[in-house]
Formats: structure tokens, sequence, C-alpha cells
């Protein structure tokens, strides 16, 4: 018996003694550094007036889902949330500025939560850097070094997947060298351009930016658009409620729809402020949406994918350069004085002509056949009416001693310098001409006429011409509109998707 009660004696001694070392180990094991390689976050929610977010780290050791409890995000600044800088410490009760124990660790699909320790949390401008200490459940502590970017998201109503868009350019009367790229967002039943006809959402709306350097290659450029009500750089554009109280369409302001027939919601309402955040994402673009609406209520929404800008600024039809063919015939018009205030200089127009091409003074200048032609714009001074004196012309605004720059959106609603191409009766190619010279010389009633001219899609036309000019004179002539008889070809009046500027342009032509 008492040498039985010696070997319990020996092995609780013993075991006392490992029990003993183990936890002494347990207590000196040093922290584990912890680098983090990146890190992302998302605003969860206003609760008791914090602000509740959810930061994500990366790091070798696992990923530390972190919730933290700082200030709240007012609801007009979900894109730009921002977790304060400041001490945050684990603790049980949700109280501000600490770290709720739900958090946890996730290393090899094994979940330990976060049971103690304390971060301090610094921004400076773009960048946060996050340091401290974390202890999981299994007593093994976390030394956390972070410094680098967080991208803090809200909490999203709707992503959506289809988008389309074109870019329209300024107008020249309304917000010159502003803009404007319009665009819309669906999510649910479209048809095959993207738009809305069933259940689902749908946002409409016009961004406005500097303009883009290629019409053809447009991009919507990055960066936080706020809502206005007038054409500013940097905005999309809301209807002001004296426009909604006039009747505004939803389609001519930014506008927001949500259909869902089980629920019996068929939403339309305009969006009345708010921002919008474009940026790139890979090889695409991403675009996020925090809108407060008509009724009060408030959208979040956001978009990964191509953000389509189809070319509806750019006017030629050419696709490269181009030498206009032999012109044999031609006309000199003398349209008199310029009928806009302040400018001091007379109007002219030449037509040169392919053999197989006829237009027709009397008719305004409609034209048949098939072939070639170009109008050329010239503004001399006031005192010239008899013919147009030799020299070079540089094609810009309208002055005397310059060429006229071709504008207008189409064929029936052009002015200024052009290239045509018809065949068949029917316009098959055309170009405004936007730079270049014109250089003319006159010996013995012969007139020798060079141009070398950019269109709006950077292509070169060139023309030559040497022969006599049939002298119009149409200086009391003041009616414009039937203009379009014959020579509009085939007009394409797109509706407002295709072509918002058509009625602007055209009123705009008239009132030249």
């Amino acid at each position: 018996m008492k040498k039985l009660m010696r070997i319990l004696g020996i092995f609780i001694f013993v075991n006392g003694a490992l029990i003993s070392c183990s936890d002494d180990d347990s207590s000196n094991r040093p922290e584990i550094s912890t680098p983090i390689e990146s890190a992302q976050g998302t605003y969860l929610e206003t609760e008791n007036n914090t602000g509740k977010f959810k930061i994500t780290l990366h790091a070798a050791e696992g990923d530390f889902q972190l919730n933290f409890v700082s200030d709240p995000v007012a609801n007009s600044n979900l894109l730009e949330a921002e977790l304060k800088s400041t001490k945050y410490s684990v603790a049980q009760i949700a109280a501000l500025y600490s770290i709720t124990t739900d958090s946890y660790l996730t290393k090899e699909n094994v979940q330990s939560k976060i049971v103690s320790g304390e971060l301090t949390v610094d921004r400076s401008e773009e960048i946060y850097t996050i340091k401290g200490t974390l202890t999981n459940e299994l007593n093994i502590s976390y030394k956390v070094d972070f410094k680098g970017p967080i991208d803090i998201e809200p909490v999203y109503d709707i992503q959506y997947d289809k988008q389309n868009g074109w870019y329209w350019g300024d107008q020249e009367y309304d917000h010159p060298n502003i803009a404007e790229y319009m665009a819309y967002f669906a999510q649910g039943e479209t048809d095959n351009y993207g738009e809305l006809k069933g259940d689902g959402y749908y946002i409409s709306l016009s961004f406005y930016n500097n303009m883009a350097p290629k019409a053809w290659e447009a991009k919507i450029p990055n960066q936080t658009y706020k809502a206005s009500s007038e054409y500013k750089v940097g905005s999309f554009r809301i209807a002001t409620q004296e426009d909604i109280e006039d009747g505004a369409q939803y389609y001519a302001f930014a506008s927001f729809k949500h259909n869902n027939s089980k629920e019996g919601i068929a939403k339309e309402v305009f969006i009345t402020d708010g921002s919008i955040k474009v940026m790139d994402n890979k090889d695409v673009q991403e675009v996020r949406f925090n809108f407060e609406l008509q009724d009060g209520s408030r959208h979040v929404g956001k978009y990964i994918g191509k953000v389509r800008q189809g070319d509806e600024y750019t006017v030629t039809t050419l696709k490269a350069d181009r030498q206009v063919g032999q012109l044999d015939h031609g006309y000199i018009e003398y349209k008199g004085k310029s009928p806009i205030a302040g400018k001091e200089n007379n109007r002219w127009d030449i037509y040169i002509l392919n053999q197989n091409v006829t237009t027709y003074p009397e008719y305004y200048w409609a034209s048949e056949g098939t072939g070639d032609f170009m109008r050329i714009s010239i503004y001399t001074p006031t005192e010239v009416s008899t013919e147009i004196p030799a020299g070079t012309y540089p094609i810009g605004d309208e002055n005397a001693g310059n060429a006229g720059i071709g504008a207008g959106s189409e064929i029936g609603l052009e002015f200024g310098t052009w290239f045509f191409e018809m065949k068949n009766d029917d316009f098959t190619n055309y170009a405004p001409i936007k730079t270049g010279n014109v250089i003319i010389n006159k010996n013995n009633g012969v007139y020798t006429i060079n141009l070398q001219g950019m269109d709006d899609r950077q292509n070169t036309i060139k023309a030559n011409y040497s022969g006599e000019l049939t002298f119009i004179n149409s200086g009391d002539r003041t009616s414009k509109s039937s203009k379009m008889k014959k020579a509009s070809g085939k007009i394409n009046m797109y509706d407002w998707k295709k072509n918002s500027k058509t009625n602007k342009t055209f009123k705009n032509y008239l009132n030249k």
C-alpha cells in the first residue's frame, strides 16, 4: 500500500510539473508578426448613433474579419465612407471605437474568435495605417501591421448587369466645351438594347465632363460626379423643381425606375440629389450610385463591366483620308452680311462638283447624281460683295478672312465647309471640315481653289479645282427651311436616345 501511494505521488508530481511547464510556455509565447497584404471594407449600417464597419485584413496567416464600431456615415456620404483615426479596443459590448467579439480570424478554413487586443487606426489622405495586437480564442496573439488603401463600400440595394450609352460631345450654344456622356444601367427584364421592358431596375442619366480627345474612343472619365441642374464638369444633370412642375420628361434628366409585378411596384421618379463614383476595375469600369429620389427614398447600386459610349458627336461617315474626285464645274454664291449681331463680315459659299453631280441654286442647292462635291464657306469684309479676293483662308470662326468650320449634325442640318459623296441621287458619305486651309487664286475669270482640311475624325480631305464659277447673288434671300427639300437625302431624325441634339441643332441652324 505504501509502495502504491509512493508511485501515485510521483505520478501526480510529475504530471503537475508538466502542466506547470505547459502554462509557463503559453504565457511566454511570442507574438506572431502579421504583415497585412491588402484590405477592404464595408459600411454596414448606422445604429444607436454609431457606424458599423466590416474591415477584412488579408495576411499570410489568414483573413481577419474585424467589426469596428466608429463614427456614423451620413447617407449622402455612403460612397465616401471613412473609418475614423483613433484607437480601437476589443470589447464584449459594441461601444464607440471598439472591435466587437464577433470578429474572427479565418485560417485554413477554420474560424477562431478575436477575444482581446487593440488596434490603432490612422488615415492620411487615401492611406490607412493599422497597427496593434489581436489575440484569438486559442490564446494566439498576432501583431498586425498594415499600410495601404482600404476601399470601404456601402451595402448595395442592387448590382446592375447591363449598360448602354452615347457620347454627345458639347452643345455650342448651351454648354460649349462641356461634353455630355449619356448612359443608362439596368438589371432585370430588358430588350436587346438594355432598356427595361419588365421587372427590374433602371437608371437613366447624363454625365458632364471635359471633351473626349477622340469622340469615337470616348470613355466616361473616372471621378466622383455630383448632382447639378447646371451644365458643369464633374456633374450629372437633375431636374429642378420648376422643371418637374412644368412636366419634364423622365428621359430628359436623371431618373430611376423599379418594376416588380408580383409586389405591385411600378415606380418611376426623378433623381433629385446624390453622387456617382466612376473608376477602373481591371480592364473594365465600375460605377457606384448613391441617389436621393423624388419620393424621399434612397437608392444605392453598383455596375461593373464595359461602359459603352457610342459616338454620336462625330458626324463624318468617312473612315479614311479622302482625295475628292475631279471637280469640273461650280458656283460662287454671295449670301450677304452676316445676320449675327457683332459680326462685321459678308458670307459666301463656293460649290465645286464632279461632272455627274448637279445642284440647283434655285432650289436652295438641292443636289442629285453620282459623284463628289464640296461646299466651302468663306467670310470677307463687308465692302467685298462682287467676288472673293485671292488669298489663303484658314478654316476657323466666323471672321473676315476665314473659311467656315463645318457644323451641324447631318445632311439637311449642316452649314459651313463640307465634303459630300452621292450615288444615284442619295448621299452615301459626308464630312464636316473642322480645320485646315483654303487657297483661292483668280486669273482672267478662272478660279484655282486648293483645299486641305481635316474632318471631325481626323481624316485628311483634299480637293482641287480650276475653272470658272457661276456667280449667284443670294444676298436678299432669307428663307432656309427649303434647303432640306432635296439635299436632305435620307434624313434620320433620331429619337432622343440616338440623337438628342437634332432638334436643338436644327433650331440653331435656322437662327444663324
